[in-house]
């Protein structure tokens, strides 16, 4: 069962970043918007910040992909943020002290790739991904999942 309250703490915790980071988000974005305003921008760009900053752009885009994907599927919650911070699927969620990003360059590169998948400006090869991990662990749900396809450090799979 999803807490909509601790949900929320979280998110606006994530969400209240220092005045410096604020101005370099405020700066990635289209002059209309400001700051994180569109939540389901700003919990979309945390979870590629987090889960795939050190990846090339078509690592991040997958990992947004996934993100999306799960919206869309009525086996997960209905909104960007509540399939981000639903508990026990993505590491950063309930590993991290801070949620707040350091690398600017890194954020401005997530903010832009949460908004291109948000506007679905972003190639469709990635419709059918719903998980992935590190190629570094093999964890027993892969295992009873359909890998589709290794991008960069993380392998995706379908149900």
């Amino acid at each position: 069962m999803l807490n909509i309250r601790l949900l929320g703490r979280r998110v606006v915790r994530a969400l209240a970043l220092p005045v410096a980071a604020a101005a370099g988000i405020a700066a990635c974005l289209p002059a209309q918007t400001v700051a994180l305003e569109k939540t389901d921008l700003g919990c979309l760009a945390l979870n590629i910040y987090h889960e795939a900053r050190g990846e090339t752009r078509q690592g991040q885009i997958a990992v947004a992909a996934v993100t999306l994907n799960r919206v869309r599927d009525a086996r997960f919650p209905a909104s960007v943020c509540a399939v981000v911070w639903q508990p026990r699927q993505f590491s950063w969620t309930h590993t991290l002290r801070s949620y707040f990003p350091t690398d600017m360059k890194a954020w401005k590169r997530a903010m832009k790739i949460a908004e291109a998948s948000l506007a679905s400006d972003v190639v469709a090869e990635y419709d059918n991904l719903l998980f992935y991990h590190s190629k570094q662990v093999r964890p027993l749900w892969s295992r009873e999942l359909r890998f589709v396809a290794r991008v960069g450090s993380h392998l995706f799979y379908s149900s």
